[in-house]
């Protein structure tokens, strides 16, 4: 079983983030600033529009270009219904959640004002019909067929979240549980292979907390490699000193 986090020898300090790579070769790829894709979601306070303008500079300080991107309201809906919802009430939330962040990143980006030429707005779906995405989506299906710590690790993943606004004593059943994991095998790809999905040389997912999967993906025991391209980097706010 992979190690469930690789410390990073190098964390970047600057422009209010500090940003933790997940290993030596994922800070090789943030010194070659190629590319970063900034994951952001629907829903979350964490993200105001105040914290993008931040996440743009920064990413625009470090990386020739920038992916800010989110989850579509069909995906969205995904963690509603694992949550219980009536389908109907799902969608309707995530439609509220996806226009509010698409309003946010919409005021920050013009805000920022990063060149347009190095920037790029969108959402999961945009990439579904992409044979590299549509390729990687595969390789997940298979991971989850064939490798049970995987399975494991992302059936916990998705249970934390569904439990985040439920009450303590409250469990997933089967329906929602397989639910709530389409938003997490949507989002998947892009930690393998954003840069043939893309079409970039390579690239990091930038989030703010590191995923339970990263070790099974980009720890020196990898059981589901991700492409050599492709890094993955925590970015959090930089506390400031006392």
């Amino acid at each position: 079983m992979p190690t469930p986090s690789a410390p990073s020898l190098v964390a970047y300090r600057g422009d209010g983030f500090v940003a933790t790579p997940f290993s030596e070769h994922c800070a090789g790829l943030v010194e070659a600033g190629h590319h970063v894709f900034l994951g952001i979601s629907p829903g979350n306070g964490y993200f105001s529009e105040d914290r993008l303008v931040a996440l743009l500079r920064w990413a625009a300080a470090r990386f020739t270009r920038v992916e800010l991107a989110h989850p579509d309201a069909d995906t969205v809906a995904c963690t509603y219904l694992g949550r219980g919802y009536e389908p109907r009430h799902a969608r309707a939330r995530a439609h509220r959640d996806v226009r509010q962040t698409a309003n946010r990143i919409s005021r920050a980006v013009a805000t920022a004002r990063m060149d347009p030429d190095r920037l790029r707005v969108a959402q999961f779906s945009d990439f579904y019909d992409v044979p590299a995405y549509r390729a990687a989506r595969e390789r997940v299906t298979r991971a989850h067929q064939e490798q049970p710590a995987f399975h494991a690790t992302c059936t916990r993943m998705v249970t934390g979240v569904l439990r985040t606004t439920m009450p303590a004593d409250w469990t997933p059943t089967d329906g929602q549980l397989a639910a709530g994991a389409e938003y997490l095998d949507s989002e998947l790809p892009f930690l393998l292979d954003t840069p043939a999905i893309l079409g970039v040389p390579a690239s990091l997912f930038a989030y703010r907390a590191t995923p339970a999967v990263a070790g099974f993906l980009y720890g020196p025991d990898a059981l589901f490699p991700a492409a050599d391209t492709q890094g993955f980097v925590t970015v959090e706010p930089l506390l400031a000193a006392p």
